[in-house]
C-alpha cells in the first residue's frame, strides 16, 4: 500500500489554498494572542504551520514547503516539552502574596501616560482594530506588497496578520513562553513575503535554523524565568 505523495495531498486539499489559508493563519494568531491556555496556543501554532503550507506553495516547490512544515512540527514538539517541564501556565505552591503582587503589575504595558491592564476585553478591542485594518489595507494599491503578484494577492493579508497578530502578541505579554509563540507568528510572515523575494534551497537552510535556534533561546528563558514563580498573562 503506497502512501500519497505531497502532490496528491495538494491536489485533495486544493480547496483550503488561496483565501482560505489567508483568513486560516489570521484565526489562528487571534487564537494565539487571546488564548490563556498554553496547550490552545501551541495547537494553534501547530495548525498555524499547516496551513501556512498552503500559502507557502504558491512560491516554492512543495518538496521545499514540506521541510518547512516538518521543521514548524519540530518547533512545536520543542515548545511543548519546555511548557512541560517548566509546568508552564501555573504557579508553585510556595509563592508568596507579595511576589503576586509584584508579578501582577508585569500584566500591564504603558500606553503614553497611563497603566493598561492587558485584559481579555483589552485585547479584544486591539484584534478589533487590527481586524478592520487587516481587512481594509491590503486592498489598498498602496499597502501591496513587492513581489507579491496580482493574483496571489491573499498572500498580502496573510503576511499582514501574521507579522502584526505575532508583534502584537510579543508586545502584550512578558512571559516568554507566549512571548515566543507570538515571535514565531512573526517570523512565519517574514519567511512568507521573503519567498517572494527570494527562492532557493540555502535561503530555507537558513531560515529553518534561524526557527531552531529562536525556539531554543525561548525554551532557555521559559525555563530560567521559572525557576522564578511567574504569572501567565
Amino acid at each position: 500500500m503506497s502512501f500519497p505523495t505531497i502532490f496528491q495531498w495538494l491536489d485533495r486539499l486544493d480547496f483550503l489554498r488561496g483565501d482560505p489559508a489567508a483568513y486560516g493563519v489570521l484565526l489562528t494568531s487571534i487564537i494565539i494572542l487571546m488564548a490563556w491556555e498554553w496547550r490552545s496556543m501551541l495547537l494553534a501554532l501547530m495548525l498555524q504551520y499547516m496551513i501556512s503550507g498552503f500559502l507557502f506553495v504558491d512560491l516554492l516547490d512543495a518538496r521545499l514547503v514540506n521541510v518547512k512544515v516538518l521543521v514548524g512540527l519540530f518547533v512545536c514538539l520543542m515548545l511543548y516539552l519546555t511548557a512541560r517541564q517548566v509546568n508552564w501556565g501555573r504557579l508553585p505552591a510556595d509563592v508568596t502574596e507579595d511576589e503576586i503582587v509584584a508579578l501582577g503589575r508585569e500584566r500591564r504595558i504603558r500606553l503614553g501616560s497611563r497603566l493598561v491592564t492587558t485584559t481579555r476585553p483589552f485585547r479584544i478591542a486591539l484584534i478589533l482594530v487590527m481586524l478592520v485594518a487587516l481587512l481594509s489595507l491590503p486592498q489598498s494599491a498602496g499597502f501591496q506588497l513587492p513581489a507579491i503578484p496580482a493574483q496571489l494577492g491573499h498572500l498580502n493579508l496573510a503576511i499582514y496578520a501574521l507579522v502584526g497578530m505575532g508583534l502584537l502578541t510579543v508586545g502584550l505579554t512578558s512571559e516568554p513562553w507566549q512571548a515566543g509563540v507570538g515571535m514565531l507568528t512573526f517570523l512565519t510572515g517574514f519567511e512568507l513575503f521573503y519567498s517572494a523575494l527570494e527562492q532557493s534551497v540555502a535561503l530555507l537552510a537558513a531560515l529553518a535554523a534561524v526557527n531552531l535556534v529562536l525556539t531554543l533561546v525561548i525554551s532557555y528563558l521559559t525555563q530560567a524565568r521559572h525557576e522564578i514563580p511567574a504569572l501567565v498573562d
